[in-house]
């Protein structure tokens, strides 16, 4: 019999622009008590990383734990991987800022805690791609850990994996170990007989050959997971685990990623397919394949070999699946090109603009899973308000006036027209209707147009058909549960009623045609008739001076109509013009209906209102201390309401506020050939 080499690795993340207290609860409830507990085991080595920002976090409030990791590392019984300091999806970001980050990181690790070597990586829900071995090498790295799913996914069987692989990419290696899928089960859900069991398992299978076996995984399943405090410390599951690691040392000893590197040779070459964990590559499929991918997987789930070849999607399709992800990214990459710049040219404080544009690459708002991510608003507005962080030290230094920058921003072979100043940014595209999907405020760090689209999501079939059998959440937090658990939570009961769907994307100007008796709640919950073309048609545009004039013909109720609409900006805003014109041979009664959207950081009793005879409209928000103002060219009705969508966390479901949607409806009746006016001026105001 052999002995096994456990090499255990806590990985511990908290993103960018989440709650203070959220960081705190983290702390108090996973990281602390887990070192606790590792420090009265002073023979056992493991491995630990966290993103920069957390480090920050907990230097700044718990200077104590800092000292204990400084101490442990000294001692040898510690390895500290280092990473993208922001905890950025490395390969969704330029090859500049895969090494920027890097090497911020492993500077911080060796300033901080004295590390001669941070040559490991950890990389943001280890999502890999194969370009990466050849730019993590060329930063020094000599090694990363993926999921068994990445070996599976490329033939390899994942129970005969063992100690670390070598892949390439031009001539440049780097080691990569698996992590165990089962370990990752096992550990903390099982009891801990159980993995000691395995352990001898492995022992006696391997022919005098040391195994080494990897469980590396999320540190706030060691506490912050639901219920997994009172049954990782308060019942002593990691006391007991660590013990038995102890007491069984002539079976397994456990062991860092670099010690396996001196002691051990590589167990092959290895070229990886584009994967991250298993979960991972359900999630980033579109909704309806998503849930054919899980039928298949309930009919050969337990066909480990048939798991073994089914594949679902990759990380980059979430930049599809959700269009708000995707103009978040390209607004990443445009801002790392606009910084670049400004590095090249060497102006003042490149290091100011380098650390907000890498904050705003990081990773958990680009995507969603089982935690709430791109659909969680916080987490959206301090990406945008780290990038316009970047943004306005660039446009201080180099903007000189006023622009509009023409090219295709999104990458769908469709130019965007984008306007840039000092004080803000309005980008419009022509191909989706003529809108505005993104307002920046620079003064206020804020996208207003910053709102998420009412989408089916697969795991909404699973809540309504279990809509009578739900729990609520707060009842069921004691209950010990992986985050993949089956049980229906909710955070509230009615959640149905808010299964609604959006047949377009939310921006502002969207211009709708809509039944002149329309009610406020059917439009509300999209229960009602799109009488034109226009939400989503093209528009042709062209730009004169500062202004951009847009138009379409198109057709409303089956009848020719003209839609001209003129969007000239100012200081902080703008002011859109439309003109509707009947080209037709027939009378035509319209309610025309050109919607705006806004982000505001809250709702409030202000956010729905089916208002009368309207001509003057604004809303405070006491959070970024501004007011919306809009003044309309004529009195009109107005439909207010919020935007709110459902989403599954690890928590449960959740209704999430997103924004406002402000509506004008114009009645007009227009003989052939006639042509109707209207305008609205909307700004923003400081208070």
């Amino acid at each position: 019999m052999s002995k096994v080499k456990f090499i255990f690795c806590a990985h511990n993340h908290q993103p960018v622009g989440n709650f203070g207290w959220v960081f705190e609860k983290a702390y108090q409830t996973a990281y602390k008590p887990f070192m606790q507990v590792m420090l009265k085991h002073p023979k056992l080595r493991w491995n630990l990383h966290a993103s920069g920002m957390l480090w920050e976090y907990i230097s700044g409030e718990h200077p104590d734990y800092i000292k204990k990791v400084k101490k442990l590392v000294a001692s040898g019984n510690l390895e500290i991987l280092s990473g993208g300091y922001y905890e950025p999806i490395l390969s969704s970001i330029p090859d500049r800022d895969k090494i920027g980050q890097i090497c911020k990181m492993t500077s911080y690790l060796k300033d901080k805690f004295g590390c001669e070597e941070a040559d490991g990586i950890w990389l943001a829900e280890r999502v890999w791609e194969p370009s990466l071995a050849k730019v993590l090498s060329e930063s020094g790295i000599k090694y990363t850990v993926l999921d068994d799913a990445h070996f599976a996914s490329a033939g390899m069987d994942a129970d005969a994996l063992r100690g670390y692989y070598t892949t390439e990419e031009q001539g440049h290696s780097l080691n990569i170990f698996p992590i165990s899928q089962r370990l990752r089960y096992m550990i903390p859900f099982q009891d801990v007989e159980r993995t000691i069991e395995y352990f001898k398992y492995l022992a006696s299978q391997e022919g005098g050959v040391s195994p080494v076996v990897v469980m590396a995984d999320d540190g706030e399943k060691f506490g912050m997971w639901p219920g997994t405090n009172r049954h990782v410390y308060e019942n002593g599951w990691l006391e007991k685990f660590l013990t038995a690691l102890e007491e069984n040392s002539d079976i397994v000893e456990t062991a860092t990623f670099s010690e396996v590197l001196k002691t051990e040779k590589s167990s092959g070459r290895v070229y990886l397919p584009c994967a991250s964990y298993f979960e991972m590559s359900e999630w980033s499929l579109p909704s309806s394949a998503q849930q054919k991918f899980e039928d298949v997987l309930h009919r050969y789930g337990g066909d480990t070999e048939a798991k073994t070849f089914l594949h679902g999607g990759f990380w980059r399709s979430f930049l599809t699946k959700y269009s708000e992800a995707n103009s978040m990214h390209k607004k990443m990459l445009y801002v790392s090109s606009k910084i670049d710049r400004y590095v090249r040219e060497k102006k003042t404080s490149a290091d100011k603009a380098l650390s907000a544009l890498y904050a705003g690459q990081c990773n958990c708002s680009y995507w969603h899973g089982v935690f709430g991510g791109l659909y969680l608003p916080h987490l959206r507005n301090a990406v945008y308000e780290m990038l316009l962080k970047a943004e306005d030290i660039y446009n201080r230094q180099i903007l000189k006036k006023p622009r509009w920058n023409v090219f295709d921003f999104d990458c769908d072979v469709n130019d965007e027209y984008l306007y840039e100043s000092k004080n803000q940014n309005i980008y419009v595209s022509p191909y989706l209707g003529g809108t505005i999907f993104e307002w920046d405020l620079f003064k206020a760090g804020h996208n207003f147009t910053n709102v998420l689209t009412r989408r089916y999501e697969s795991y909404h079939k699973k809540l309504r058909d279990n809509i009578n059998n739900a729990v609520l959440s707060a009842d069921n937090e004691k209950e010990v549960q992986t985050i993949h658990s089956d049980a229906v939570k909710v955070k509230e009961f009615g959640l149905e009623k808010y299964l609604v769907y959006d047949n377009y994307r939310r921006a502002s100007l969207v211009d709708h045609f809509l039944s002149p008796d329309i009610k406020h709640e059917n439009f509300m919950f999209s229960g009602y008739e799109e009488k034109g073309d226009f939400v989503s048609g093209h528009y042709d545009c062209k730009v004169k001076g500062l202004n951009i004039v847009m138009s379409r013909d198109g057709k409303v109720g089956g009848c020719d109509v003209k839609v001209t609409k003129t969007v000239s900006p100012h200081e902080n805003g703008y002011k859109a013009e439309y003109s509707v014109v009947n080209k037709s041979s027939q009378s035509l009664d319209i309610c025309f209906a050109p919607e705006q959207m806004f982000a505001f950081s809250s709702i409030t009793g202000d956010d729905t209102g089916d208002l009368k005879e309207i001509k003057h409209w604004k809303r405070y928000d006491n959070y970024l201390k501004i007011e919306i103002d809009i003044k309309f060219s004529e009195k009109c009705d107005l439909f207010v309401y919020p935007v709110e969508t459902v989403a599954n966390s690890e928590n449960g479901y959740e209704k999430t506020y997103q924004g406002t949607s402000v509506v004008p409806l114009f009645r007009r009746s227009l003989k052939p050939g006639e042509s109707a006016g209207f305008s609205f001026d909307t700004s923003v105001k400081s208070k």
